[in-house]
């Protein structure tokens, strides 16, 4: 309970929001007026940063603003006080959160088993380790969340209750500390992260008290007592100064532990400590699919806008002897790096929790270098594990050699280039043998299809932990510890395994293994891709295999149809996609025999989307603004639980005025009025809303509050079986926050298609202070088949090129023509191909023009919910 106050604090702090309602606490300490003893206690970082974590003088005081963050990403965490840390975790902004994945859709961004191939990790790795993570402030959310991350792409479960996940204090008790906004959404990608990297690995969460350097200190000292040899760090101070070392260096030296840190976000520039010798300093990259190259994969330096990787010359810190650059007499960093972009999260807790999203930032590189750390074995007692990669002149990393993080007197600390460079040190995992101790040497050989003697591409070679993948002429080459390497195997789509060898490894030297596999005999699987919303027609899609390295198919677009050949006796999933836009993706199973496989497959049109050809857009909103000032609207209750008072109204009781974004009267509970309690739980319900007919809905409504979360909590409930459960939908921050008109969308996933729904918004509090609400709206959305059907073909010159950026329009309904297109990535379709929906069947005139032709006008008979086919020639104009 808060410390009690005399009736004219509260009468002060009634009328000073009579006249300032909505603006906020921070608005309260600018008139001379402080919050009241519920709101007094400091609350941890919880908004967006529009600045980089500023750097703090050697003697602890703040010099600058930091620079403004610019480009797709944005920070959460904001400028860190004098002896304080921020977090750099980056929300990317490119895309909308995703609370709830529609059937068959997969999370934008990078996945586990991207980072997996990018790297040469192994799918299983990680078993026996445990991999801390430090953090300040707690994550309440952050168990529930990493299961969601790990069903969804398939990594065993990792529980408390199985021993796999623990959190605790940074004490190493279940004192855990209060939340933060911020730094949960910094918990959620470290800790997907790691599951990424090494999905069999236990993972230590430790939550330190606050982002003070000397509580994260204390976490990563607790985290090694507790037994992990691998610390993630994905935070920092900008700056290099004399006193860090004597100050917090300690915390940051534990040989034999792998303590890593991340290089921060801002681009050129050191931070701390990731500058300390003892620690391995992460930078970021960019990686983007490359089918053209071996790896598959191509990576130059991160670097949006001001963001980029961290780097420098640390003077104020010795040069470890491993480090030979000639530029910088300190500490140069980066050490290595990993990619720090496009990554998918799943994180539902606090102002950033909305689901699925992408994020990136050397918060994201950081535990993925850890977690390899992890996979490569335990680090030799004594050692320091930031030498390793520098021991192995090269093997085992991918050489960085292009892109740039900002501006620097010695360009090798701010440019990529061959060999080290500052923005991405050594360069990125290639398997694992650059971050373990101890001598090795290289496997290499060829891999051949036994029945032809053509060289496999895309084969793998492991023994389990270690891999390679072989290239276009199917070589490969593996560094492995020295000693009996056993389990050796060499797989590839469509080909039996090899049996498991054993051979022994000599340090410092090149042993061969050629491999010739048998291939697995394969199977037809065919089918026909059609609209499945209603028209049925069959649609132009791409088909690919998952996990299948073999280029993917596509539907003809004319009937729908496509073909490919499986090894037999395996099972598989399609990944389906229509080329033409609006309709969700479709991950269809398949299972092949001995014979021939039939797949059908009907996609979806998607009603958020709303651009499917054919479809026209019904939507049904309901919305209610709370005119009446006398009681509920009409269906709408209030409800006190027993014992309690002081509910919902709509007379706006201390004349506060409608800050909520709306206009005229509102709902409100006020809870920081007389007489003091008691405590309040109150609902207003609403009536039921009727979206059987609705394919996709959503809640919006209008909102501002003052909410302390110690003695207050908001929720949005809903309920799809007249109460008798119910499912929140949205809920207030879990730090002390301020908000006025702010408006609110919360998509209702399942409930669409529910006959009767109701929502619930419920107050509960200890003396709090207010939530105020208004124009509350529920909208259906259905897309509903337009009489019509579709026209299909290419156009084409005379010489038989296709033309592209032609119109190809009904002659009677002129404005609504579409574009011919190049095809690059279907070999089978010619460039200027085009698809055009053409309302109301029967006879029509298609008109097709394109600059430098005549136009070309041609008659076509159009058939409902079916495909009519029609190539156009268009020639040159004279």
């Amino acid at each position: 309970m808060p410390t009690p106050r005399a009736h004219t604090g509260a009468a002060v702090s009634r009328a000073l929001r009579r006249g300032a309602a909505a603006v906020g606490l921070s608005a309260l300490i600018l008139l001379g007026v402080h919050p009241s003893a519920q709101a007094a206690t400091p609350a941890p970082p919880g908004s967006v940063s529009t600045t980089a974590p500023a750097a703090a003088t050697d003697t602890e005081t703040d010099t600058g603003t930091g620079t403004p963050a610019t480009g797709d990403l944005a920070p959460v965490c904001g400028a860190p006080a004098p002896g304080h840390a921020a977090c750099f975790a980056m929300r990317d902004t490119r895309r909308g959160p995703t609370l709830r994945l529609s059937a068959g859709q997969a999370p934008a961004g990078l996945s586990p088993q991207d980072l997996q191939s990018a790297y040469a990790l192994p799918s299983d790795g990680g078993a026996g380790q445990t991999i801390a993570i430090v953090d300040a402030y707690d994550d309440p959310s952050a168990e529930a969340d990493l299961a969601v991350y790990r069903q969804q792409y398939g990594l065993p479960a990792c529980t408390s209750d199985s021993g796999c996940f623990r959190k605790v204090d940074q004490r190493g008790g279940t004192s855990l500390p209060q939340t933060s906004d911020s730094w949960a959404s910094e918990i959620a990608l470290d800790l997907d992260m790691v599951s990424a990297a090494a999905p069999q690995a236990h993972i230590l969460l430790v939550e330190t008290d606050s982002d003070g350097l000397d509580a994260l200190g204390a976490g990563v000292n607790e985290a090694v007592a507790l037994g992990a040899k691998y610390v993630s760090n994905s935070y920092g101070r900008l700056g290099d100064f004399v006193t860090d070392q004597a100050t917090y260096g300690a915390a940051f030296d534990h040989p034999g532990v792998a303590v890593v840190a991340a290089t921060g976000d801002y681009g050129y520039g050191v931070s701390f400590p990731s500058d300390l010798a003892t620690v391995t300093a992460v930078g970021g990259t960019t990686l983007t699919p490359d089918s053209g190259s071996a790896r598959g994969w191509s990576e130059d330096v991160w670097q949006q806008g001001v963001n980029g990787p961290g780097s420098g010359c640390a003077a104020n810190q010795p040069k470890p002897a491993f480090q030979t650059d000639t530029g910088c007499t300190g500490r140069s960093e980066a050490d290595v790096s990993a990619v720090a972009d496009d990554l998918a999260v799943y994180s539902t807790f606090g102002a950033y929790g909305n689901g699925w999203d992408t994020w990136g930032g050397t918060s994201a590189a950081t535990p993925l270098i850890t977690s390899i750390y992890a996979l490569a074995g335990a680090p030799r007692p004594g050692s320091y594990p930031n030498a390793y990669p520098y021991a192995t002149g090269g093997v085992g990393l991918n050489d960085i050699t292009s892109g740039t993080n900002g501006d620097c007197a010695v360009s090798y600390l701010c440019t990529a280039g061959p060999g080290y460079d500052g923005p991405t040190g050594l360069g990125t995992p290639a398997g694992l043998a650059a971050f373990r101790y101890g001598p090795s040497g290289t496997l290499v050989g060829t891999v051949k299809d036994a029945s032809t003697g053509e060289p496999i591409a895309k084969a793998t070679v492991s023994d389990g932990v270690d891999i390679a993948t072989t290239g276009a002429d199917g070589t490969y080459s593996l560094s492995l510890p020295a000693g009996p390497a056993s389990g050796l195997t060499v797989t590839a789509f469509g080909y039996t395994s090899s049996e498991p060898v054993t051979l022994d490894i000599t340090a410092d030297t090149t042993t061969t293994h050629d491999a010739a596999l048998r291939p697995v005999p394969r199977r037809r699987v065919h089918g026909v891709v059609t609209d499945g919303s209603g028209h049925g027609w069959p649609l132009y899609a791409r088909v690919s295999v998952e996990g299948s390295p073999e280029a993917p198919v596509w539907t003809d677009p004319v009937d729908g149809g496509y073909d490919l050949q499986l090894p037999q006796d395996a099972a598989y999933t399609l990944d389906i996609s229509a080329v033409q836009p609006g309709y969700e993706p479709l991950a269809r199973p398949v299972t092949v025999g001995h014979r021939t496989t039939t797949a059908d497959a009907a996609l979806t049109a998607d009603p958020d989307l709303a651009t499917a050809a054919g479809y026209a857009l019904d939507v049904h909103a309901s919305t209610e603004s709370f005119d009446a000032t006398t009681a509920a609207p009409q269906g709408w209750t209030v409800a006190d639980a027993a014992g309690t008072g002081n509910g919902w109204e709509f007379d706006d009781p201390i004349q506060r005025g409608n800050s909520t974004g709306g206009t005229g009267a509102f709902a409100v509970v006020e809870s920081d009025q007389g007489p003091f309690g008691p405590h309040q739980d109150t609902t207003l319900t609403s009536p039921d809303y009727d979206l059987s007919t609705a394919q996709s809905a959503q809640l919006a409504f209008r909102t501002a509050y003052i909410s302390n979360p110690t003695q207050q909590h908001m929720s949005v409930d809903a309920s799809a079986d007249g109460g008798a459960t119910w499912q929140t939908l949205w809920t207030n921050p879990k730090s002390s926050d301020s908000q006025d008109h702010l408006s609110v969308q919360v998509p209702l996933g399942d409930l669409a298609g529910r006959s009767s729904v109701r929502l619930r918004f419920h107050f509960q509090a200890d003396w709090g202070y207010f939530w105020a609400i208004d124009d509350v709206g529920v909208t259906g959305r259905t897309l509903a088949p337009t009489p019509g059907g579709l026209v299909v073909g290419t156009v084409k010159d005379t010489a038989g090129h296709g033309v592209t950026g032609a119109t190809v329009a009904d002659a009677s309904a002129p404005g609504t023509g579409v574009l011919s297109a190049a095809t690059p990535q279907d070999p089978g379709v010619g460039d200027g191909l085009y698809t055009l929906f053409v309302p109301s069947p029967g006879r029509h005139a298609l008109s097709v023009t394109a600059p430098g032709y005549r136009t070309a006008t041609r008659q076509v008979t159009v058939h409902a919910d079916r495909v009519t086919h029609r190539n156009v020639t268009l020639a040159r104009s004279t």
